[in-house]
């Protein structure tokens, strides 16, 4: 018998959060983002999986996706888009499950060809990759969401599954 190594974690974390992701991302890497969108006012927040440290600003590194989930009058979807070589692509939206003042569970799966998205247990939308999977290296969270722990789940080589 062998031990496995503990899934990777940080609690947390001061927002804005910019951090490498141990590892990298590869087909089966779940990452899992466990907090609460801000009550009274939160107007979005972002979630960024990037491919270097360059997240802000007018010359940034490229943004394999970008989840954001905005609560403004006439505009309360998900967002989610690429931004390569600091051009933003065709936005893709999905119905926004996630409700200011509550918790929520975010999972990010990396599978071949997508990201698959789910929200407390329950799939959210499939992201088809726009930039290859392996230059992810970083992630970026800003705005109006309080983040208790981000996990990081799955090793290189094992098997992949959707659950």
């Amino acid at each position: 018998m062998y031990l496995l190594d503990p899934p990777l974690i940080r609690r947390f974390p001061q927002i804005p959060h910019v951090s490498m992701i141990p590892g990298g991302m590869f087909p089966g890497r779940a990452i899992i983002v466990k907090g609460m969108v801000m009550a009274g006012g939160a107007k979005r927040f972002q979630i960024n999986l990037c491919c270097g440290l360059l997240v802000e600003g007018d010359h940034t590194d490229n943004k394999a996706l970008h989840f954001n989930p905005r609560y403004v009058s006439g505009d309360t979807d998900i967002v989610l888009n690429s931004s390569i070589n600091n051009s933003w692509g065709e936005e893709e939206r999905c119905n926004n499950v996630l409700t200011p003042g509550q918790p929520f569970q975010l999972r990010i799966l990396a599978l071949t060809d997508c990201f698959k998205i789910a929200v407390n247990g329950k799939h959210l939308c499939d992201y088809n990759h726009r930039l290859p999977l392996h230059t992810v290296r970083i992630i970026y969270i800003n705005g109006g969401v309080q983040v208790d722990l981000i996990e990081y789940q799955g090793e290189v080589g094992a098997p992949v599954t959707e659950d």
